[in-house]
Parts: C-alpha cells; structure tokens; sequence
C-alpha cells in the first residue's frame, strides 16, 4: 500500500511533469500486483476486527490467526479480548467491531428490539462428551440441585445469555418459581470471586472458569444445556446486518478459516491450549483440566440456514416461554443471502 505523506507545494510545469511520470510508473505496478493476486488465486486481504472472550469458544479465533488461517483466506483478522458482557458489545457492532461472540437470546433479543444484527456463522458446542458449562454453588450452602435454587441469588453472565436461558429452561420444567431468584450480573472472571465472597450462592460459568470453580471447593449442580439436548450450540458469531449482507465472500472466508483453524485444534490439542493460555490468563492445573470443545462453523450459505434455523426455532420457544423477549423470524436472524 502507499503511503501518501505532506511535501512542499511545487509549482509550474514541474508538477503536472511529474504527476504523469508517477501515474506512468505506478499504475502498471498495481496492475500487476492485481495480475499476480487473480494468477495465484489469492483473494484481496480483507480486514475483520473481532471481538472475544476470554474463553476455550474463542480458540478458533486466536489460532486463525496465530496459525495462518486467516491469511490463507485473505483474511487480516484483528482480534481483541472483552471484558464487559456479551450484550453490553452488541452497541459496538459496525463501529468498533465487525464480528463479535454472542449468544442466542441476545441475538433475538437485539434484533427483536429493532437492532439490525444477524448470525454469520456456529461456534462452540456443548456435548455431553465435551460439555462446557455448568451452574455451581457456593460450598456450605447446602444446595445441591437446581430445585433448591429457588428463592435465591443466582450470578449470571448476562440476562440475554443462552446459559442464562438454558437454566431457566430447567428451573421451569422443574416447577421453580422463576421471579423468586434474585440475579448478579457480572462477567466470567467476576462470578467465581463473587461466589467464594458470599455475594451469590450459586453462578452460571462457562469453561475454563467452570472448572476452576469446581475444583476451588464449589459444587457442581450440572450442566443446564442437557436440558435441551446432548449437543447444543454455546453462542454464533454475530454481525451488524449491513455488513454481513454487503460481505458475503468476507463472511465466508472469515468462516472457512475458522472451520480450518477447528479442524488444526483437534489435531494439536496440547498446542491449542498454549495458544488459550495465551489469552485467558490460564495457566497450570486450571489450563490442563479446561476442557477443548468441539466447534461447528457454517461455511456455506445452505450451511449456516440448515444449521442455525433449527437451533434459533429452540431458543424462540424457549424465550417465548421464560421471558418477556419477542420471538423473532429465523430466517430475519440471518443474511439474506442464507437459504
């Protein structure tokens, strides 16, 4: 790329002179640079600012670009890891970021509030073989299954959160009055401390956190996604609407290169994790007992409505029964260009 820098004004002749010298020598050197790029089947680098969270869902993300994924599929992806909850980045969708990680009911939640966001691809799933999730109470508080939350505090990630919803999917199949729980808000590092100061007596934790809670002494009252079936996504990646339709080669690539970097995790597991400790903070026993999940990226048009459309079809019955949230037509939850 040039780089256009301030010089002194020239006068006269001399100036128009040199203009079509420059244009002279400059264009054929870009024209061969786009001769080079279309003869080596090479796409036009595109830049994609991601923004993460400091979890194992994130791995694709991280090792895209640690491992050239990303640069194989003319991708410059630019990452950066949040620390705020996943419904407080959706306000920076198609200004700060160009993709963030967010969940199911947040999606439908925004986008049925006139906020134009859609999914432009899976991510994480929780299986019953791999499950990365779990709600934990606090040691000594004699609770020991998710009927005794009832009429307690709860902390939770966010009120738009698909671990949130999975657990009142739970809570209600199970007879619990659901206004009787008093929530806290706080983000994945936040909740584990707020448990062991007594603040809450039981949170939702996403792995590694999850773990970490567990083996520090609190008690596991299982996973709330087995409440919906034995594989479950754990959150999409999400795009401002605009972008995602005006995109679509973008989209796809940024999504293929993600499918690939899966596929690299599943065959480096032990390198998978160095790259996670590398931005979550994990280290030590805490790194070796988080758990990889499996991942599932939409690589192609017909993918993402054929995986996602059944998926978004759960969450809107589950929303429409635990909570005021509007349901919103699947297919609106994606880019038109889906089908």
């Amino acid at each position: 790329m040039l780089e256009l820098r301030s010089r002194p004004a020239m006068r006269g002749s001399h100036v128009s002179k040199l203009a079509i010298l420059c244009s002279l020598i400059v264009a054929p050197l870009l024209a061969g640079t786009a001769a080079l790029g279309q003869a080596t089947g090479q796409p036009a680098s595109a830049t994609v600012n991601v923004t993460i969270q400091p979890t194992a869902t994130a791995l694709p993300v991280v090792v895209a670009d640690k491992q050239g994924m990303f640069a194989k599929h003319g991708i410059d992806g630019k990452w950066t890891v949040s620390r705020v909850p996943i419904s407080d980045s959706i306000s920076a969708l198609g200004r700060q970021f160009d993709v963030m990680m967010g969940t199911q009911p947040a999606l439908i939640a925004a986008a049925g509030q006139g906020i134009p966001i859609v999914a432009i691809t899976g991510g994480a799933l929780d299986t019953t073989e791999v499950p990365n999730t779990n709600v934990i109470a606090r040691a000594g508080s004699s609770i020991a299954s998710f009927k005794q939350l009832e009429g307690k505090t709860v902390g939770t990630l966010s009120f738009t959160g698909n671990i949130h919803f999975a657990l009142l999917n739970v809570l209600q199949k199970q007879g619990v009055d659901l206004n009787s729980i008093q929530w806290v808000i706080g983000t994945n590092p936040q909740l584990p401390d707020l448990l062991k100061a007594s603040r809450v007596d039981a949170i939702e934790a996403l792995e590694p956190f999850a773990g970490a809670t567990i083996a520090a002494g609190g008690i596991a009252l299982g996973d709330p996604f087995r409440g919906i079936s034995d594989r479950a996504y754990v959150g999409y990646f999400l795009s401002a609407r605009d972008w995602a339709n005006g995109n679509k080669d973008v989209v796809l690539r940024f999504s293929q290169a993600l499918a690939d970097a899966a596929a690299w995790i599943e065959a480096n597991p032990g390198e998978a994790k160095t790259i996670l400790s590398s931005y979550s903070g994990l280290s030590g026993a805490a790194l070796e007992k988080t758990p990889i999940p499996t991942f599932q990226l939409s690589t192609t048009p017909r993918d993402l409505a054929s995986e996602l459309i059944p998926d978004l079809k759960t969450w809107n019955d589950i929303l429409k029964r635990t909570s005021d949230i509007k349901p919103v037509k699947e297919s609106e939850l994606l880019p038109d260009w889906a089908k």
